[in-house]
């Protein structure tokens, strides 16, 4: 039988994931999901939080070392906290202009700080905004949302065709599951249930360089991208699917079996 095993959102574009019991699924997208994001200065004023690309914000693709922060968000206070090495680093809320100034700046001083980063050299990014209202889905990759899925049993074909343990949380996915043949998720389409409720195979998801960024301590430590080619047979670096929900509300639970077609 083919069911969920791990749940997972990311509060923050690009930063820690947050693994949970279930998730809620709202016009699309996961609750708490990508509600937040550091962007550059250039790419608009603070109160603008229409879509853009993820090269326009701190992401792991250009700051492979910001796993190293923990984060935390509270749904229900609004307030981010980041730690690093286990010590408090700064924290505020984001309903608060003034947290969201201090929170902006500290992660600024961070990620200067790093040999990989997107910021030195480049005033015009500066000062980095906080961005979004901690409860609108809005820097997903894509647009529209929707529910990322991979299986243990491709993460598990991966780590054996590159002779190293790969920690699923480089890719950045929301729901993984357990049960089926590896690389069979790429090839799902038409409808998936998944705990009684019905989603829609959208499209697969092409991967970047942010899955050579350890997820742990941000060492940009493998290349993921060129051993996914070689893996699973596709041209472009690929793993795991975008579902679109069906239905306007869902909850999706650790132990939900899931059905396709």
């Amino acid at each position: 039988m083919t069911k969920v095993v791990e749940l997972y959102r990311h509060p923050v574009k690009s930063f820690t994931a947050e693994r949970l019991d279930e998730l809620q699924v709202v016009g699309g997208k996961v609750r708490g999901d990508r509600v937040l994001g550091f962007r550059f200065a250039d790419q608009g004023a603070p109160d603008d939080w229409s879509w853009r690309r993820k090269h326009n914000y701190v992401v792991l693709s250009n700051s492979p070392g910001i796993p190293r922060i923990e984060l935390e968000y509270d749904d229900e206070s609004h307030v981010l906290t980041l730690n690093y090495r286990g010590a408090f680093f700064a924290e505020g809320s984001v309903d608060s202009e003034e947290d969201r100034v201090e929170l902006s700046e500290a992660v600024a001083e961070f990620v200067s700080s790093l040999s990989v980063n997107p910021l030195v050299g480049h005033p015009e990014r500066l000062p980095l905004n906080l961005i979004g209202d901690g409860r609108q889905g809005l820097f997903h990759d894509f647009e529209e949302g929707g529910v990322t899925l991979h299986s243990v049993e491709s993460v598990n074909a991966l780590t054996s065709h590159m002779g190293i343990r790969i920690d699923g949380r480089r890719f950045r996915t929301n729901v993984v599951v357990e049960g089926v043949e590896a690389w069979e998720e790429l090839s799902w389409t038409g409808r998936i249930s998944i705990g009684g409720t019905e989603y829609e195979a959208s499209k697969l998801v092409p991967r970047c360089l942010a899955t050579h960024a350890n997820p742990v301590n941000g060492e940009r430590d493998l290349d993921v991208m060129r051993a996914l080619t070689s893996a699973n047979g596709r041209e472009v670096p690929t793993f795991a699917v975008l579902l679109k929900p069906v239905e306007s509300k869902s909850v999706i639970r650790v132990g939900d079996s899931v059905t396709v077609g």
